[in-house]
């Protein structure tokens, strides 16, 4: 049975969308769901940095046809599968977005789900896994300018014949209003991740800091996307 595919995007940069691919990703691997995370932000990637990975070949080498993508996929906490990009501006240029759409669909093939982090704004490398996507996870802080722009992305997401499932809204205030919030981006909120001062800042924090509020909220997210993983899996038996 094939696997399912989110992509998790936003329309400003530094909202969170890598730190909650990662979690996301660890959490689902946790709960038993074979999972690999997928660093698209091709011109931005951070992923391996994030999680102190050092492996070779990445992404970028699969999608300029010079590695196999077997090769590229790294193993990383909670034995969660990464496939991570390299961010030198040769391997960018080399790269080509649309090799994306078979790389996707070959990961859903081999895993129960994957988490596609992309980069900020409206790019192609964005829009290749928004359209062979089961749902789109926007990810926004509550602030105007990010909720704009996550409005955005989600109205392009129909150009594509994208699905947006809901939003994420990371560094929440006490006096944040969230059902307000939701309303006013017009989509279902999935997750609501605090501003955490206790948390550590080294990531993923589901690891490094299992209890604080923010890696609970991360591991509720990654029990809602299970259990939408698990009610699609059904339908699909069911169509079959």
């Amino acid at each position: 049975m094939a696997g399912h595919v989110y992509t998790v995007a936003g329309g400003k940069g530094g909202v969170g969308k890598t730190t909650t691919t990662v979690n996301v990703g660890i959490a689902l691997q946790e709960s038993g769901r074979d999972t690999v995370v997928v660093d698209a932000d091709l011109g931005m990637t951070n992923l391996s940095e994030l999680l102190g990975l050092d492996h070779e070949p990445h992404l970028h080498d699969v999608l300029a046809g010079e590695a196999e993508m077997g090769d590229a996929i790294a193993t990383g906490p909670k034995g969660v599968s990464v496939l991570a990009g390299r961010g030198t501006l040769d391997s960018f240029a080399a790269a080509d977005p649309s090799n994306l759409r078979p790389v996707l669909r070959a990961l859903r093939r081999s895993f129960d789900a994957v988490i596609v982090d992309t980069g900020a704004g409206l790019s192609h490398e964005t829009l290749v896994p928004a359209g062979v996507s089961d749902g789109i996870v926007l990810v926004t802080t509550p602030d105007e300018v990010s909720l704009t722009d996550a409005r955005k992305v989600g109205e392009l997401a129909d150009h594509v014949d994208g699905t947006v499932v809901g939003a994420v809204l990371t560094k929440v205030r006490d006096d944040i209003d969230v059902s307000a919030v939701g309303e006013e981006l017009g989509e279902d909120v999935l997750g609501v991740v605090p501003k955490d001062d206790e948390a550590t800042a080294d990531e993923p924090l589901v690891v490094t800091s299992p209890d604080s509020y923010a890696a609970q909220a991360y591991r509720r997210l990654g029990a809602k996307l299970g259990n939408r993983i698990d009610e699609q899996t059904v339908e699909r038996t069911a169509q079959s």
